[in-house]
């Protein structure tokens, strides 16, 4: 996704409380679950949350410091 980057990847119901998190910070961010419709063969299991490339570095570290055992997986 051109102009977005990866700052979170993991279960989907991680990904909904990070992307949840982050909105209520006032950080723009974006869930992305595929159901295994769009590429066959993905773990539905797994859902990514990005952000708009400016907020990368704040997105980071609210991610860091709000959930510190569970670090990000960037892509």
């Amino acid at each position: 996704m051109e102009g977005w980057k990866l700052v979170f990847r993991g279960p989907d119901y991680a990904a909904q409380v990070v992307h949840a998190s982050l909105e209520a910070a006032g950080i723009r961010a974006e869930l992305l679950t595929d159901t295994g419709a769009m590429l066959p063969g993905l773990n539905a299991e797994e859902s990514r949350v990005f952000v708009p490339e400016e907020a990368e570095g704040d997105a980071l570290q609210f991610i860091h410091r709000e959930f510190p055992g569970d670090p990000p997986a960037g892509g």
